[in-house]
């Protein structure tokens, strides 16, 4: 079971007021420092894979076509030669899948889960955008609550980061799954990277096919009073997904022991869906900023396509 330290209950959501709206996303930008856009852009190029090709069509051999593009089965069934042409693709395309359910909401003010995933998904977005490339951004629960295609272009950020700051869950419960069981909607040369606490169980098998067809990477959300319980006497603690609470004594050694142990489990688990999927699990801290761990998935990246240590 699932237990996290109550928070002060919420006020209604008001009425969304577009000034409101501009200047939180206009804070948001703020927060994403442009030397760290500079910097994770940098990374992002330097992991980028080259420019890929996209079948257009099949015709006859023309002297001084590249024979490497033969197609050597229509070629035989034919007779004579017929190569495949192809046409660069000039852009990639970072699909963000961010989980915006209750949990996410655990965390100090300005360092929330939810806060924390926001920043990392506008930096990815600010990044992929400098270089050229495409992004796109779906927000979920156990549904999908919102979405914006791929686009490129300042006035799309500026929309994407809107989107992050304006779309309130509609739900309590995760099942991130839902966003990819339409596979035909992630382009095969693009990077998939999902932002989630994973403290609801993921199906293997959806996400596997995704992995192999494109680079997922999956950014783990964690606050460290989930993974140590301070001990400060009687503490109302409240299950973020499904509501219900308890009362527990923190100053139980035993108990904050357990505690421990649970967010050891979840760790674990996460490792183990990620083995068996094929997804690149990394952990995200509420305590740091993502600039550095968004840097450490880049630059690894980088060194394994070169071949470097």
């Amino acid at each position: 079971m699932r237990f996290f330290l109550r928070k002060r209950p919420e006020p209604p959501v008001p009425d969304l007021d577009p000034g409101a709206i501009i200047r939180r996303a206009r804070r948001l930008r703020f927060r994403v420092r442009p030397t760290a856009v500079a910097q994770l852009a940098g990374a992002y190029h330097s992991a980028r894979p080259g420019s890929g090709l996209t079948f257009a069509e099949l015709r006859a051999y023309e002297p001084g076509d590249d024979v490497r593009h033969l197609d050597w089965n229509v070629t035989a069934r034919q007779g004579r030669p017929f190569v495949r042409r192809y046409v660069e693709e000039r852009s990639l395309s970072l699909w963000l899948i961010l989980d915006i359910s209750q949990s996410l909401r655990f965390g100090a003010d300005g360092r929330s889960k939810s806060d924390r995933a926001a920043q990392a998904a506008a930096l990815l977005a600010a990044s992929a955008i400098q270089n050229g490339d495409r992004a796109a951004l779906t927000l979920m629960s156990d549904r999908i609550e919102s979405e914006l295609l791929p686009g490129g272009g300042p006035r799309h950020l500026s929309r994407l980061l809107r989107m992050l700051v304006t779309a309130p869950s509609t739900s309590r419960r995760s099942s991130l799954a839902a966003a990819v069981t339409r596979p035909q909607r992630f382009a095969r040369r693009g990077l998939v990277v999902v932002l989630s606490d994973f403290l609801s169980p993921e199906p293997i098998a959806p996400w596997r096919a995704l992995a192999s067809r494109g680079e997922v990477v999956a950014l783990r959300l964690v606050d460290p009073l989930e993974e140590a319980l301070p001990n400060a006497g009687i503490l109302a603690l409240e299950d973020a997904e499904t509501g219900r609470r308890r009362l527990v004594d923190s100053g139980s050694a035993r108990l904050r022991a357990s505690y421990a142990r649970m967010a050891e489990a979840r760790k674990r688990s996460f490792r183990s869906w990620c083995d068996a999927t094929g997804v690149e699990g990394v952990d995200l801290s509420t305590r740091d900023d993502p600039i550095g761990p968004l840097l450490g998935i880049f630059r690894g990246r980088s060194r394994r396509r070169t071949g470097l240590r």
